[in-house]
């Protein structure tokens, strides 16, 4: 067989029939256009039957369909076929057989990621299933431009009126836009606080029942239907504090979805006494084979606790570990496998242990030491004289598939050196411990700088692993005020696993004075990111009034993420093509066509020319950067066709003609294997709808360029003046 390359390509229906157009939408208002597909060989119309449309549908090849399973068209799922070949293509675990193939997260997974299905420059998320098959509502339809930017910039106040600290925030993970917060106050009690607006605006809700006390701990479930809440509550000098547990299927606009199980009880007591500092997490990981476990975790008089459900929330187990090294302040995260990592300062040992289970919560190990403290439980500093400093655990995963997945991280407050009783003669720093052996061994970094380790304090951090592996963290700087009692939220970051760390940034637009009351910044602040949206939540004592009067106050600030590249970010970072409207000043005048709209693959890693217009032309072959010559052409004469046509892609000095079926790729058979230097041909075509193909004999590359039936020019093929092999000729 001799390798050919494709010199121009023409696809032309000498029979033809008008076929009904396919529309994407409930309105029967657009259509599929199948001269926008990047491969011949695929029919996009016929994409329709497997899910909602999607313009990114129009980069599908017929290899890419070659991955779904013979049974696709059964799979009722609202994720359009580029996305399932997307899945198909990187998680080899997914079955190929039977009704259960694709997540039950696979559409929150498709819209975290891809914010919708885009039609038009938009995304849009109201689908329909009708007559078999998914129908757009395309109304209400988000810019991308307005997708990539509008999650929460800046700072926005939490709660009102004053007399607020210690809180805890959390994304949900298939909608930045809901957002759900817990704070000590404002006034007695746990207030809870939700935003539909992706921490703009924030509206304040009470847990029913009341008693509610502090401590507030928030999550989500993995597709985001359940917003959850725990709380202190019932608290007594003698019995200590229950831990309460609340559900929400409304976002956090309120909390009774519990009493729809257990009518008038929309709580589930998951410690009745003894309760403290408790922290809260959700295994959300899609592959987990404990995926939605929720863990809630405390101490009962130094001893650590654990609590689990398998179940949404609904009934609870708990354990304790009154072998382990005493402690307080601990956390829960998960990592791909669903092993369980509870991590906690310890008051009795002066460390920080790790508790770990592989098998879903049911069962741990021995602890495992993670790192040395100075200090123990807390210490004073000068802006936490009266409170002191508390040393606790905040701990996250890496789920990313880059250079460090599988990692492990915690962070924690801790003295420079020996712990003292003097605030002045103390100094605070932030540690952060990573594991690259699912926690059995344990170094530690320090993400700020050290150099002024004895004039400016750092405490009361958070941390938080980004989809790309990116180690993010915050913590309280005094670094602006000399007394070291005035401070600012400060954010560093690693790509690297924690062993390096950025420049730390400042995040707060104003200095938070030191105010004696007591309770100063509280025990802790909290963040959470989701894609590239992360925010912070902390404790604030700014006057809003512009005064130095007093003003405790929980904030929120969305962050700018640093990070190596994340596709989907907007910026076009080391190893991306482009980046959403990030193109890098392309337009499709650079592709050879004369206008419209250029896009970026999905990603990253090339442009979208589909939305462009008059690709190619006379004299040009789409995608061969303006080579000059004659279009392939096609007339009649009598039941014969004429060809004629010119060079291409540096076609050489003599030609092969090949025709096929129409729809029947790799259907050609020659016609003429050589025209001794001729660019024309006179010959009588089969039956039926007929395809041409002009080679160059002596080059291996496709120009590509044609004419549909109707006689509009070709979309630009992907593979322009790439080496193909056609076949027969000698």
């Amino acid at each position: 067989m001799s390798r050919f390359g494709f010199g121009i390509l023409l696809v032309c229906l000498l029979a033809t029939s008008a076929a009904a157009q396919t529309f994407i939408d409930v309105e029967g208002r657009v259509a599929v256009d199948p001269r926008r597909g990047a491969d011949d060989r695929v029919d996009y119309e016929s994409l329709t039957q497997y899910g909602p449309w999607d313009d990114r549908n129009y980069m599908v090849t017929l290899e890419d369909l070659d991955l779904l399973a013979d049974n696709e068209l059964e799979l009722r799922a609202p994720i359009p076929v580029f996305f399932r070949v997307m899945m198909r293509r990187g998680w080899s675990d997914l079955p190929r057989t039977g009704p259960a193939q694709y997540p039950r997260s696979a559409y929150q997974i498709f819209r975290q990621k891809f914010g919708g299905c885009l039609v038009g420059g938009k995304f849009y998320r109201k689908v329909k299933y009708e007559d078999n098959g998914y129908k757009l509502i395309l109304d209400e339809g988000i810019g991308e431009e307005e997708f990539y930017t509008e999650f929460l910039s800046g700072e926005s106040r939490v709660t009102s009126p004053n007399g607020a600290a210690e809180s805890a925030i959390k994304i949900n993970p298939v909608n930045t836009d809901q957002v759900i917060a817990g704070s000590n106050g404002p006034g007695g009690g746990q207030a809870m606080h939700y935003s539909t607006d992706g921490g703009e605006t924030w509206t304040q809700v009470a847990l029913p029942l009341g008693s509610t006390c502090c401590d507030p701990a928030v999550d989500w479930s993995s597709d985001g239907n359940f917003a959850y809440a725990v709380t202190l509550g019932s608290c007594s000098f003698f019995g200590g504090c229950g831990v309460w547990f609340y559900r929400s299927d409304d976002g956090g606009q309120t909390w009774t979805d519990l009493q729809d199980i257990t009518p008038g009880d929309p709580r589930r007591e998951v410690a009745t006494g003894g309760g403290d500092k408790e922290f809260m997490h959700v295994d959300q990981y899609s592959g987990s084979p404990h995926q939605d476990n929720i863990y809630i975790t405390w101490h009962n008089g130094n001893v650590m606790q654990i609590a689990r459900s398998t179940d949404f929330g609904n009934t609870w187990t708990t354990q304790s570990f009154g072998s382990a090294p005493r402690g307080i302040g601990s956390d829960v995260t998960t990592d791909k496998n669903g092993t369980v990592y509870h991590i906690y300062a310890s008051t009795s040992a002066g460390t920080i242990q790790l508790l770990r289970s592989t098998n879903g919560g049911v069962t741990y190990e021995s602890p495992i030491q993670v790192a040395d403290t100075q200090g123990v439980f807390d210490y004073p500093i000068p802006a936490m004289d009266s409170r002191l400093v508390f040393i606790y655990a905040s701990a996250d995963s890496d789920l990313s598939d880059g250079p460090f997945g599988g990692s492990v991280y915690a962070a924690w407050s801790d003295t420079v050196g020996p712990e003292t009783g003097s605030a002045a003669t103390n100094h605070s720093r932030i540690t952060v411990g990573y594991s690259r052996d699912g926690g059995d061994t344990w170094n530690t970094s320090t993400p700020h700088e050290t150099a002024d380790a004895l004039e400016v304090d750092r405490f009361h951090q958070w941390l938080s692993v980004g989809p790309d592996g990116t180690v993010h963290v915050i913590y309280y700087d005094t670094r602006r005020d000399a007394t070291r009692r005035a401070v600012d939220i400060y954010y560093s970051f690693s790509t690297d696993g924690a062993v390096t760390w950025s420049t730390p940034e400042r995040v707060t637009s104003v200095q938070s004075p030191h105010i004696n009351d007591g309770f100063e910044w509280g025990d802790y602040n909290g963040m959470d990111i989701v894609m590239d949206d992360l925010i912070a939540i902390f404790t604030d004592n700014r006057s809003e009034g512009g005064g130095s009067g007093d003003s405790v106050d929980v904030y929120a600030a969305g962050i700018t993420p640093g990070g190596g590249a994340f596709c989907g970010n907007g910026n076009t970072d080391a190893g991306e093509v482009c980046d959403g409207t990030d193109l890098g000043g392309q337009t499709c005048t650079d592709f050879g066509c004369g206008g419209g709209t250029l896009a970026c693959a999905s990603d990253c890693n090339g442009v979208d020319t589909s939305g462009c217009l008059a690709c190619g032309g006379p004299g040009r072959v789409p995608g061969g950067s303006g080579v000059p010559g004659t279009p392939l052409l096609v007339n009649r004469s009598g039941g014969d066709v004429v060809l004629s046509w010119d060079t291409s892609c540096g076609g050489g000095d003599d030609f092969a003609v090949y025709e096929g079926i129409v729809g029947s790729f790799n259907s050609q058979v020659p016609v003429q294997c050589s025209t001794a230097g001729l660019t024309s041909l006179t010959f009588t075509p089969g039956a039926g709808n007929r395809f041409f193909l002009v080679v160059p004999t002596a080059s291996g590359n496709e120009g590509s360029y044609g004419l549909d039936s109707d006689g509009a020019e070709r979309a630009v093929s992907a593979s322009a003046c790439a080496p193909q092999s056609v076949g027969t000729c000698p």
